[in-house]
């Protein structure tokens, strides 16, 4: 212990003399910072247009509730009041919408957040295909993302703790002071030992203090969760001390300094430039996503095939998926403006749609499970779906938001279709228990996150205790 206080102590001042080093140190936190403030300007945003969403909804709403005891003296009264709890005109004024919320660590870790929607309509002739107009295939959005905590600590961590690091051997043999050190006899070792850890604490406290730092300010956002706190502390610290085993690994080969940077760089290339590039270009080979377009067309054509099926059919399909509005069906149901006729209609419309949209989704899915299982291979993209996993900003999170809101649309539809065949209103009572959208959240999510995180800490250990074979040479 005295031996670690005495290597500590005389790091400390070492480093201080560096200015070189103090400066990387520096711009480091000053990165981080920032990227705090851009994940913070972006999560602020979204959830402004949010709140706005929201309001305006409540307002619209208290207007609907407000029809229902309109003035009928009037000629505006009395249209409001005859319009009230006509299940078109509530939907039509008021649709409703499902709010993919961000998460309390998303502005740690942006992710895909800014290439989706966070937020959907929801009404019986619903978009069938939402999302970006662009597809999401390119490895550099999917490996790196934004310019976030996340980015800081996946790429410029490794960085910094190269810079750090890479001569920390090499340096003594370098100035012959490896001779004196080995006067120590077996205390060689543990002294170069002793210096790393203490440069592994350095930048894990930095990484931690900017952590914290990025909880607080979301604090300001949206409610602190501490699980998602520590499983990100966890996890930066389990790619740090990935990184730190290979450092050990490469200088316990006693290599030059040059000869240690040039090694260490080319690991952080591969891990990090070519390796996400490589996986990313295998998943979208065997699982290429077909243009948004195809979904579009297939949209406008089974939209005109619906509608232009002869009334009878329409009806007869109808009443035969819906066995329980059978009792409800009279001679009208086929007339040109008749509600079951357009009930019919949205309701084919989206069944056909739904294999559609089932169809489409099978590749965004099997192209993010290929990526998925390839990121086993590669840390550093492990780590950033690991990050993007915790904020719930991955593009596996938005397929399951998704699902969701697919699932809910239908729930609304059948909902709606209670009161339109049945050619009744809502109730005041009715409308107060509107169905609402409640985003839930993956199953296994912490379970997952926790593998990762013994996987990064497995396989540096595994790293280091190949490195101690390795025999330092004097």
């Amino acid at each position: 212990m005295q031996l670690f206080k005495t290597i500590l102590l005389f790091e400390l001042k070492l480093l201080a003399r560096q200015k070189f080093l103090l400066v990387l140190i520096g711009f480091f936190f000053a990165a981080g910072l920032y990227s705090i403030y851009e994940g913070y300007r972006f999560t602020q945003k979204q959830l402004l247009a949010i709140d706005s969403l929201r309001h305006g909804y409540q307002k619209k709403y208290q207007e609907a509730v407000a029809s229902f005891s309109a003035d009928t003296t009037t000629t505006a009264g009395k249209t409001l009041f005859n319009q009230a709890g006509i299940p078109a005109v509530i939907e039509y004024k008021n649709p409703l919408y499902a709010i993919y919320q961000p998460h309390p660590i998303s502005i740690l870790s942006i992710g895909q957040r800014d290439l989706v929607p966070y937020y959907d309509l929801i009404t019986r002739k619903r978009n069938f295909i939402q999302g970006t107009d662009a597809e999401i295939s390119n490895p550099e959005v999917l490996a790196s993302g934004n310019f976030d905590l996340a980015y800081v600590i996946i790429y410029l961590l490794p960085l910094l703790a190269i810079a750090l690091t890479y001569n920390t051997l090499s340096k003594e043999k370098e100035q012959q002071t490896d001779k004196l050190l080995s006067l120590q006899g077996l205390y060689f070792g543990r002294i170069i030992s002793y210096k790393l850890v203490f440069r592994f604490m350095l930048i894990g406290v930095m990484a931690w203090l900017l952590s914290i730092t990025g909880f607080i300010s979301s604090a300001f956002l949206i409610s602190f969760d501490p699980s998602a706190a520590i499983l990100w502390l966890l996890s930066i610290s389990a790619y740090l001390f990935f990184w730190f085993a290979i450092i050990f690994f490469i200088i316990r080969w006693s290599q030059s300094s040059v000869h240690n940077a040039l090694y260490l760089l080319g690991l952080w290339s591969f891990f990090l430039m070519l390796l996400p590039a490589l996986c990313n270009a295998l998943a979208r080979l065997y699982h290429p996503i077909p243009l948004k377009t195809d979904a579009a067309v297939a949209l406008r054509e089974n939209s005109e095939a619906v509608w232009a099926l002869p009334r009878k059919l329409l009806i007869d399909t109808f009443y035969l998926n819906n066995p329980k509005y059978s009792h409800l069906r009279t001679s009208s149901d086929t007339s040109e403006n008749s509600n079951k006729r357009f009930a019919a209609y949205y309701y084919l419309l989206g069944h056909r749609m739904t294999q559609v949209i089932e169809n489409y989704n099978q590749y965004p899915e099997k192209q993010n499970a290929a990526a998925i299982s390839l990121s086993w291979i590669n840390p550093a993209t492990k780590t950033q779906y690991m990050l993007n996993g915790i904020a719930e900003s991955g593009w596996k999170d938005y397929l399951s938001y998704q699902d969701q809101v697919n699932a809910f649309q239908k729930t609304w539809v059948d909902f709606m279709n209670d009161y339109i065949v049945s050619d009744k209103k809502l109730s005041l009572n009715d409308l107060k228990n509107l169905p609402e959208f409640k985003l839930k959240e993956k199953a296994n999510k912490n379970q997952h996150i926790l593998f990762g995180i013994l996987y990064l800490f497995g396989i540096g250990f595994c790293i280091i205790l190949l490195a101690i074979k390795l025999p330092i040479k004097i």
